[in-house]
């Protein structure tokens, strides 16, 4: 049995994998009640505003169990900087940015002599920025104020080069720059590290990577542009502020500074918004009700929720509902329930919609009389294979006996999971190339989103290369997605031919795929 469960980084509730986590957490304490056997919850963050909500989720006696420390904990002090970019078009809002990077790198490293990390925000940026740095750097005859001259730096710096297996890296080394990111081999970025901890490196351009994984502390810290490409939402975002503090928390090292500095590069319209984001630190929300469905779905599965009532109890246990008695506006809770302090009528019609949808995906019997919920096959097989209930509706109604590979794959390319990757103008050319190279035939052609969904997943089986930065980010988070769902389709043909299918008792959270750095 479990007796104890660390959640590191609690704040990710905010996160689109948000719902995971108060799935475990709410049917951990659930069960702990139901069943009197103790399972002890320990959450931890570094940045997490509202942490009486978060306790009051985790079940915490705040006399004994909440520990909080401001920032007059932190060891070095933060100094923060802002610079807004007035230019629009993107090349040149680039090449300014890099250019920022360049005279900052020359301030920080070559004046006052301190290591600085710049953050990007895919892996190719990183060996971009750092060629830009260095060429501009040579150009400029100021290469000697970033590297290191004394013998002793020079000589580990020719044998890393022997060494290190990434063609970037060996570019750059040289010149006493280094990258950073998850797609290198981690001998590489173990070498990386280390030249960087004893200052051998005096910059370091990595992705956020190494300020999730790695303990790598830097005087200087800036992060280079604030937006993100979303797969899941099929366009540029801007990064998160758990995402943002993580970063800016790798500036200052407590035994040699007295205090650090963090430097965010992003557009002058954005600026205002950094200010008060690291001023006054919005509030942690929950993101429950966007997978309320599937996640009410996997407890119908495992018997934890047989009725309406009981599914209403379930979600009293959620963040969610912490947060809909904090911010009742925010979540809307309207005036038809300010009567309702437990806000148990809220709690089920909340049920009663996800239960309706469940019902028309065929995932659940559902008696609106009487409450009764029971799971059906493919409920089962939607709950094992983490698939949410549209792809499911969707596999159900068009999946046939005999279809070929064409036909497959086009289906599985309908996925809910994939509806908001758009076609982008700049990636025509390459999915036209694509097209005529992935083994099986596709009938849509390059203007069509199905095509592209169709073309990334014969990409990812057949292992063949990719170029431009989007595209790659979109393949990372089709390849997530194809490992959870590839095996359920024979089970919902299997469902048809017999009346009773997968019978595994079983249910896991609903799994949701999140982008990594690349």
């Amino acid at each position: 049995l479990v007796h104890l469960i660390i959640i590191d980084e609690i704040h990710l509730l905010h996160d689109e994998r948000g719902p995971v986590l108060e799935g475990i957490i709410s049917r951990t304490i659930r069960k702990t009640e139901q069943t009197g056997v103790p399972v002890r919850l320990v959450g931890l963050s570094a940045t997490l505003p509202n942490y009486r909500d978060v306790a009051s989720f985790l079940r915490v006696d705040l006399a004994r169990g909440l520990f909080h420390f401001d920032g007059s904990y932190r060891p070095c002090p933060l100094q923060q900087e802002f610079i807004g970019v007035t230019e629009k078009k993107a090349i040149k809002q680039l090449k300014t940015m890099n250019d920022v990077c360049y005279e900052k790198v020359i301030e920080q490293v070559g004046t006052k002599k301190q290591q600085m990390l710049i953050f990007v925000h895919s892996r190719k940026e990183t060996a971009k920025t750092a060629k830009y740095i260095r060429d501009k750097a040579l150009e400029l005859e100021t290469i000697g104020k970033i590297l290191r001259t004394d013998g002793a730096s020079r000589e580990i710096l020719d044998q890393e080069v022997d060494t290190v297996t990434n063609k970037d890296l060996k570019d750059l080394i040289p010149y006493g720059i280094g990258i950073h990111h998850a797609g290198m081999m981690v001998a590489d970025r173990t070498s990386v590290e280390d030249l960087f901890a004893d200052g051998t490196l005096q910059v370091l351009v990595c992705t956020a990577t190494l300020a999730w994984g790695v303990n790598l502390p830097a005087h200087t810290v800036v992060i280079k542009g604030t937006q993100v490409y979303s797969p899941e939402k099929g366009s540029w975002v801007e990064l998160s502020a758990q995402d943002t503090l993580q970063m800016l928390g790798r500036a200052g090292r407590p035994q040699y500074d007295t205090y650090g500095e963090g430097i965010i590069i992003t557009s002058q319209a954005e600026v205002m918004y950094y200010l008060s984001l690291m001023n006054q630190q919005l509030p942690i929300e929950s993101q429950l009700v966007g997978s309320l469905a599937d996640l009410l779905n996997a407890e119908i599965v495992i018997g934890n929720v047989r009725n309406r009532v009981e599914a209403a109890d379930w979600l009293g246990y959620t963040y969610l509902f912490v947060r809909m008695l904090r911010s009742p506006g925010l979540y809307g809770v309207g005036a038809e329930y300010e009567n309702d302090e437990a806000l148990i009528q809220k709690r089920i019609d909340l049920v009663h919609s996800a239960a309706t949808l469940l019902e028309k995906s065929s995932l659940i019997k559902y008696d609106k009389k009487t409450g009764k919920i029971q799971a059906t096959d493919l409920g089962r097989i939607a709950a094992h294979y983490y698939i949410n209930h549209s792809s499911m509706s969707t596999y159900n109604r068009h999946l046939q006996p005999g279809m070929n590979s064409i036909e497959l794959f086009r289906l599985f390319a309908l996925s809910d999971e994939f509806k908001y990757i758009p076609i982008r103008q700049d990636e025509k050319a390459e999915l036209g190339r694509l097209l005529g190279l992935v083994p099986i035939p596709i009938k849509e052609s390059v203007d069509d989103p199905h095509a592209k969904m169709n073309v990334l997943l014969q990409i990812w089986i057949s292992r063949l290369k990719l170029d431009g930065m989007a595209l790659v980010s979109d393949m990372s988070y089709v390849s997530q997605l194809v490992i959870g769902g590839q095996g359920n389709f024979g089970d919902v043909q299997n469902d048809r031919k017999e009346s009773v299918g997968n019978t595994d008792s079983s249910a896991a959270i609903p799994f949701h795929a999140k982008r990594g750095d690349h």
